[in-house]
């Protein structure tokens, strides 16, 4: 798949992709800057970051000169991982761990954050699905590493003890009845990675069959938010709405004939229906089943021309909406008296399509509780 050619771009933007990947620690500073009482003191926060960033950079950094994966664009070896992901999610982590008691916005704004610079990074044919995600996830762990150790050198010196008031103590409480809340999902959707063209595209080129040419898509990132309530201590009802994009190129026997790689853009809309349980203390866990559409918008793949330029068209995907359904689980583990993160997991089928009709969807989730 990697050896294909990937979507044509003719100016890949990537200064602003900086912007938006280190916004959520620059936030952390500014909040700090402008007085508002954080986790730790400044000198527990400076050695809590200092370590997470030299961790995030050091930890990116070999892994790119030991792997050296070419890029889709092919401008260089520094692919795998991504270094703007894992300064987004370190950044939107640290963020998190000193201001997210305050307001579950604040967390849930950080990895908002942190989820566009991984779209971004695909959008701008960058890097590939598994260099955004390895990317998320050193960040994670090297800023929970970091605090772990910040930890153990200053023990519990310079550390603000946070305080409940009654209002909140009762919200903590309530967590085992009606946590109703707004959830942000980051995560990949997966499944069906070759397939036959015939049944759902256009010819465009007659020089060529459909019956020949197969459709390769990678891993897709998907993302979106989810408003959650619960009509009883453990029956809910969901809103869900979702945006997945995935690499797609064709794979087409001719050797004289290539084609250029493209972005396939996937809207979801469901609405759910489940059941949740707490299991332990701070831990919940449900199933649900999910009924909605699915909008995936058309997309025209071009021969790649003598000079690597956009070709004459070949073939064209048609728009489709669908009805869609499925299941899932979704597990949910409290942080503070209002808010949780944990993970969802769902099996989607589309019907009438042979368009990428079965999927798998995984998720991180953060969630702000009403």
């Amino acid at each position: 798949f990697n050896n294909l050619p990937g979507p044509y771009r003719e100016n890949n933007h990537r200064w602003e992709d900086y912007g938006l990947a280190l916004s959520p620690l620059a936030a952390t500073w500014a909040m700090k800057a402008f007085g508002v009482k954080s986790r730790s003191t400044t000198r527990r926060m400076l050695t809590a970051n200092g370590m997470a960033l030299g961790l995030t950079v050091g930890l990116t950094q070999m892994l790119k000169w030991s792997v050296s994966e070419t890029r889709p664009d092919g401008s260089n070896d520094n692919s795998f991982p991504s270094m703007h992901a894992s300064l987004a999610f370190m950044g939107a982590t640290v963020l998190s761990r000193e201001y997210g008691h305050i307001s579950p916005w604040i967390t849930i704004g950080g990895y908002s954050a942190a989820t566009g610079t991984q779209l971004l990074r695909i959008r701008h044919n960058a890097h590939w699905m598994n260099d955004i995600f390895m990317g998320a996830g050193i960040g994670v762990v090297s800023t929970h590493l970091a605090y772990f150790l910040t930890d153990r050198i200053f023990g519990r010196d310079g550390i603000r003890r946070m305080t409940f008031s009654p209002s909140e103590l009762a919200q903590l409480d309530a967590w085992n009845y009606h946590p109703s809340g707004f959830r942000l999902v980051s995560g990949t959707e997966t499944n069906g990675r070759s397939l036959d063209i015939a049944d759902f595209a256009e010819l465009v080129d007659e020089s060529l069959d459909l019956k020949d040419i197969t459709l390769r898509s990678s891993a897709s990132i998907t993302s979106g938010f989810e408003a959650e309530w619960f009509l009883t201590d453990k029956v809910f009802l969901s809103a869900i709405g979702r945006y997945t994009l995935s690499q797609a190129k064709l794979q087409i026997p001719d050797p004289s004939t290539t084609a250029w790689g493209e972005q396939i853009h996937i809207y979801h809309g469901d609405i759910a229906a489940g059941w949740e349980t707490p299991i332990v203390k701070g831990i919940r866990i449900g199933a649900r089943t999910l009924w909605g559409v699915r909008y995936n918008e058309g997309v025209t793949f071009r021969r790649v021309a003598e000079d690597m330029q956009l070709g004459e068209p070949l073939l064209h995907i048609k728009p489709q909406l669908r009805p869609a359904g499925g299941a899932g689980i979704v597990i949910d583990m409290l942080q503070s008296h209002n808010q949780t993160v944990g993970f969802t997991i769902d099996y989607l089928h589309t019907f009438n399509t042979h368009f990428l009709p079965n999927r798998w969807v995984i998720a991180s989730s953060w969630k702000a509780m009403f």
